[in-house]
């Protein structure tokens, strides 16, 4: 009899164990189907026409987005602003200010930022003018004279 015990509390240990061990296996297969879900509507937004780029580039696309999603390669938690000013690092450093303030707005009171577009229309355009004043120049031309008045 103590022997039976002991046998059950040995498949009980096992049986709990392998309960305890399946949710992983489950929360791996709630996110393949969610990852499967996202490209099932991607693609059906790619055969709609429901994004700003053609068919085949669409469907291009969301396929290779759903094999990064299955390699956990896929990330779009970080931060855009971050993204954005990891982009103007990149820049030769005479360039980084001005990247910058396309991102940011305008640093400097000389600066003015405009925005047109639109992500649906195929892009948002940033233009940031910087005014700056110099010493003037004057232009002496060579034999020239001045005006003569009529008398």
């Amino acid at each position: 009899m103590l022997r039976n015990i002991a046998s059950l509390t040995g498949l009980i240990a096992v049986g709990v164990a392998a309960g305890l061990a399946s949710p992983p296996t489950h929360a791996a297969d709630t996110a393949a189907a969610a990852a499967k879900s996202i490209y099932l509507k991607e693609r059906a937004d790619c055969e709609a026409g429901r994004t700003a780029e053609d068919r085949a580039t669409c469907l291009r696309e969301a396929a290779a987005a759903e094999q990064e999603r299955r390699r956990n390669r896929l990330d779009n938690t970080g931060s855009l602003r971050q993204n954005a000013i990891d982009r103007c690092n990149a820049l030769p450093a005479q360039d980084r200010p001005d990247c910058l303030a396309r991102i940011e707005g305008p640093n400097r009171p000389n600066q003015k930022t405009t925005t047109s577009g639109s992500v649906e229309g195929g892009g948002v355009i940033r233009e940031t003018t910087t005014t700056t004043t110099g010493q003037p120049t004057i232009i002496i031309v060579p034999g020239s004279t001045a005006p003569s008045t009529p008398r």
